[in-house]
């Protein structure tokens, strides 16, 4: 149900997310409902209207929405229909059963989809048309989707060199305005996005410390920042955007205050299906994940992988014995059924998405 239902939500993370959550409080809304509660109650219809808002301000077409509790609805009603089937023996009682199933779920959906359409199309109207910005964001969007050719008519050298820049949480705008500080830029390009997030584009000069300067940062608390790369003319304007919006992916699951894109290339590629990571996680590690010292197991994989398969500076990194580095890999080989330095590629790709599980995890239990 989950991947039939994907359609619209594109590469914006927070909305991934907020349909991830509404599928399943809408499952549990309906789930309520048939045993006799009075739903979709308010607090599911506050949620629902606004992912509708979110979806509005990203541009998902509103059908698409729609389709996603169409799909829901019907991946619910095969379930009970089943169920019907096994609990009641009587052919003549199933069927009234199943009418009554039936009515209650559409009842059910007239009233979220008449909730959900209203919020987005106030929204699409807000966000599109009255805010002070809109025309100047449909023509960067449009410059970026590759649509429009002309420059847009803002006063920002695109000429130049840039670094794009993501921002969520407290106070986005400032601390958009606060890295364009740390990065001695005088020139910038703020623009509103979806979900209370801000993009910006910075006029920077070389920096050979624009890294260190990014880590020096002071930002405010609650504040998250996602940095692109340094990039010159117009393909770079787009390309730095690009690739700070999928850092922005990234540190939006994993809740860290900055993310460089840098130094999460390969976790963007592969979270743009989060199953497939869980599948190669538990396809290269399953075993040792399940292993009471796993924690111990991975990070000497790790420290091995990061040594270029030298046990000994392994051994030095960890600050252990090498017989113990030599113990260690063995155990995981055994449990594994390979020779690590055969599968390396493999296994390390699995230990850093690994690595981002955990820290989604983390950050999700954090939050509840």
């Amino acid at each position: 149900m989950q991947d039939d239902a994907e359609a619209g939500v594109g590469l914006d993370p927070a909305l991934a997310l907020r349909r991830s959550e509404r599928l399943t409080a809408a499952l549990q809304s309906m789930s309520r409902g048939l045993a006799g509660g009075k739903e979709p109650g308010d607090k599911f219809l506050a949620e629902a209207t606004q992912e509708a808002r979110a979806a509005a301000q990203a541009g998902v077409d509103l059908l698409d929405l729609i389709h996603t509790y169409r799909v829901l609805q019907s991946a619910m009603w095969d379930v009970l229909l089943d169920l019907t089937t096994v609990l009641i023996p009587d052919s003549s009682e199933q069927l009234e059963v199943q009418k009554w199933v039936s009515g209650r779920q559409h009842d059910w959906f007239d009233v979220a989809v008449a909730n959900i359409i209203d919020a987005y199309r106030s929204e699409q109207h807000r966000f599109f048309y009255k805010s002070e910005d809109h025309r100047l964001r449909s023509e960067v969007r449009d410059f970026i989707a590759g649509r429009r050719s002309a420059r847009p008519s803002a006063n920002y050298p695109f000429e130049g060199q840039h670094l794009s820049v993501v921002a969520w949480g407290e106070d986005p705008k400032g601390t958009i305005e606060c890295a364009g500080m740390a990065l001695n830029s005088d020139q910038r390009l703020v623009l509103e996005s979806t979900d209370g997030a801000f993009l910006g584009w910075l006029a920077v000069r070389d920096d050979k410390d624009f890294v260190g300067k990014v880590a020096a940062m002071d930002l405010p608390q609650g504040s998250h920042l996602a940095l692109g790369s340094l990039d010159k003319g117009f393909a770079g304007f787009k390309r730095s955007h690009q690739r700070a919006w999928r850092a922005y992916k990234i540190g939006r699951l994993t809740g860290n205050q900055i993310t460089l894109y840098a130094d999460v290339a390969l976790e963007s590629v592969f979270a743009t299906n989060m199953q497939a990571v869980h599948d190669l996680v538990a396809l290269q590690l399953g075993p040792i994940l399940s292993d009471p010292r796993k924690d111990i197991l991975c990070e000497t994989l790790t420290a091995y992988f990061a040594s270029g398969c030298n046990a000994v500076a392994a051994a030095a990194a960890l600050q252990v014995h090498e017989r113990t580095v030599a113990y260690r890999l063995k155990s995981v080989e055994e449990r594994l059924g390979v020779d690590v330095a055969d599968r390396h590629v493999e296994l390390l790709v699995a230990l850093r998405l690994q690595r981002l599980l955990r820290s989604i995890a983390e950050t999700r239990n954090s939050m509840t």
